[in-house]
């Protein structure tokens, strides 16, 4: 079964879209989701939508170990 985004996923994608800078994107995605999105889970969370996306789930489950 292949992995689906989570809502904050979705959302950092579209983000990512903007080509905005990492600053406003997290400051975007904050507003967006409703909850403060820090920019390490930013990242995290973009790194693994870009690996569900791109049919590579298997990276988007490895962590950092935090």
């Amino acid at each position: 079964m292949p992995e689906k985004l989570t809502r904050l996923q979705a959302i950092i994608l579209e983000i990512d879209k903007l080509g905005l800078p990492l600053r406003d994107a997290v400051r975007l995605a904050t507003q967006q989701v409703g909850f403060f999105v820090g920019q390490q889970r930013y990242l995290e969370e973009r790194d693994k939508a870009l690996a569900i996306a791109a049919g590579a789930p298997e990276e988007a489950t490895e962590g950092t170990g935090l």
